[in-house]
């Protein structure tokens, strides 16, 4: 076959240039045709059977098909994710803004505040005023500066705000309980995350420990392996390089938000979209600089030597000899001709002046169709963006109140306000439970009226009761507050809740207020009977009752 072929080629040509190159065409054109019609066809049985997203066409090649385990990935990215994390929080002003819009809207001015409403044993429908009075007294004791935290420098109220910090910096909150420590016998010492070594991968008594933490088959945390370091150094400094601590499970808080099944550690707050962010603060800045420079640059001359104005380069070197004199320095020949090259050379940029190109050369901006936007657009849809990953409104945190009206402010800050009650939720989970639950047994032994023998009641009928907002309408929303009132739909205990206020607190100030001022005059109209020449309000027709008009 090969010979064949051989001398088929060898072979002269009996045909015609035109000839040859009509054949070629004809047999491209035979030999496709049926391939095309079979690669039609296997298209649309694949588009039939399989989902868009896992084709990959040419024009989303970029696009990862696979992606690796969750606690790979962060073995691997956790220390870059985080010193980003921390990069932005220290530097932009977006993240800046972001954060201190998560603390005043978990938080507030007063923190999440302890409500306690303990029924008496003799009598379940009763409150026992005292004990709940009495166990929110010690927890305020607690939270006072020097009390709860190890160090005597942070009140609970700065412990909450580092907390929430280390949550959107770090991804983790990490907290050691310590008893022994402080005037209750109990305290809790804040953990950088950092301190918690992602590199530690190896095993220890027939348990893994996978990026410092030690667990079992279960995935149940036995202990957590932390770099020694000494308070005020970092992790590894003097004596201790490369040494860990390892602290029992029940010692240690790791708190963080886990996305996926099986994950060990959490990814920072502030990481994803967090190249959007970078971006909007690379393109700000250079914008800047461009405005500014063309603002202060009129335009070049161009001298036959290439050298700067007549005198320029004289009163630079003028000042810097004065400036040298005043320091009580001399400068050398060599250092003055030095000055003076450096000076003939040098770009003025100030406000409304011309510089000198050197001779022989040319200058020519640099123009390029980008960006086709403007700026703050530019800036607004970045922010918009890095925005929605974090739950938030870009109207807060852009701070951009010039489109806004009511309807648009109502939707956006009240689906913000919702996803700020689940990470209340979560924060208190993490924190204040926790806390309060070890801290219980040491403040029932040091405070009077309190019976070690309702440790468990205490803990059940403790609850937390989290900063609330202002409405957008108060009219609006009290009347609606009022009209469910009316129906049965709720109760002013509820209301007073939903408002983050203590039920208790507020009957117990109006009654003072009652007993110093009288009551309102609408409550007091109320109290008093009616008289004989008194008609009783005209009562609102019933379902289907039939109601005459009479015309005038």
């Amino acid at each position: 076959m090969l010979q064949s072929l051989r001398r088929l080629f060898r072979r002269e040509p009996t045909e015609t240039a035109a000839e040859r190159a009509e054949w070629i065409g004809r047999t491209v054109r035979a030999v496709a045709a049926p391939l095309q019609s079979q690669m039609l066809a296997q298209l649309a049985q694949s588009g039939r059977r399989s989902f868009e997203a896992a084709e990959t066409p040419a024009w989303v090649a970029s696009w990862p098909t696979t992606v690796g385990a969750i606690n790979e990935d962060l073995e691997r990215q956790l220390p870059t994710l985080r010193d980003r994390s921390r990069n932005l929080a220290r530097n932009n002003e977006w993240a800046a803004r972001w954060l201190l819009q998560l603390e005043d809207n978990l938080l507030g001015a007063q923190g999440v505040r302890l409500q306690v409403r303990l029924p008496l044993v003799t009598r379940p429908d009763t409150q026992d005023t005292a004990a709940n009075a009495a166990l929110e007294s010690a927890w305020d004791r607690f939270c006072a500066r020097g009390a709860c935290e190890v160090s005597g420098l942070m009140s609970w109220r700065e412990v909450e705000a580092q907390a929430i910090a280390s949550l959107a910096r770090d991804g983790e909150l990490l907290y050691r309980l310590r008893p022994g420590v402080g005037p209750f016998g109990f305290a809790i010492q804040m953990l950088p995350a950092t301190l918690l070594d992602v590199g530690l991968n190896r095993e220890h008594q027939g348990r893994r420990i996978r990026m410092g933490i030690e667990i079992d088959d279960d995935g149940r945390r036995v202990a957590y392996w932390l770099l020694a370091a000494k308070a005020g150094d970092a992790p590894g400094v003097g004596s201790l390089t490369g040494r860990h601590v390892r602290i029992p499970a029940a010692e240690i808080r790791h708190c963080y938000l886990a996305d996926e099944i099986g994950q060990l550690r959490g990814i920072p707050w502030l990481a994803v979209g967090a190249r959007r962010l970078w971006m909007a603060h690379q393109f700000e800045e250079a914008a800047a600089v461009a405005s500014t420079n063309s603002a202060q640059r009129l335009g070049f001359f161009v001298s036959p030597s290439g050298d700067a104005p007549p005198g320029f380069a004289d009163q630079i070197i003028s000042s810097v000899l004065d400036a040298a004199r005043a320091a009580g320095k001399v400068l050398s020949p060599e250092e003055i001709q030095q000055l003076t090259d450096a000076a003939e050379k040098h770009a003025t940029t100030m406000p409304g002046t011309f510089d000198t190109l050197p001779q022989g050369y040319d200058f020519r901006q640099w123009e390029s169709p980008w960006p086709n936007i403007e700026a703050a657009e530019y800036v607004k849809s970045q922010i918009r963006g890095w925005s929605g990953a974090r739950g938030a409104s870009y109207v807060t945190v852009g701070n951009d109140l010039e489109a806004v009206n009511y309807s648009s402010a109502r939707v956006g800050i009240l689906d913000e306000r919702e996803h700020y009650k689940v990470l209340q939720g979560k924060l208190i989970g993490w924190l204040h439970q926790e806390v309060f639950a070890a801290w219980l047994p040491y403040a029932v032994l040091a405070t009077p009226g309190l019976r070690a023998t309702r440790l468990a009641d205490y803990l059940r009928f403790s609850t937390w009761r989290p900063r609330r907002w202002a409405g957008i309408d108060p009219v609006k929303e009290a009347a609606a507050a009022e009209t469910e009132l009316r129906l049965g739909l709720t109760s002013r205990s509820r209301l007073i809740l939903e408002r983050g206020e203590d039920p208790e607190q507020i009957a117990a100030e109006r009654a003072e207020d009652d007993r110093l001022f009288g009551p309102l005059p609408d409550a007091a109209a109320a109290s008093q009977p009616m008289s004989g020449d008194d008609e009783p309000p005209a009562k609102a027709p019933a379902r289907g009752q039939m109601v005459a008009v009479v015309g005038a």
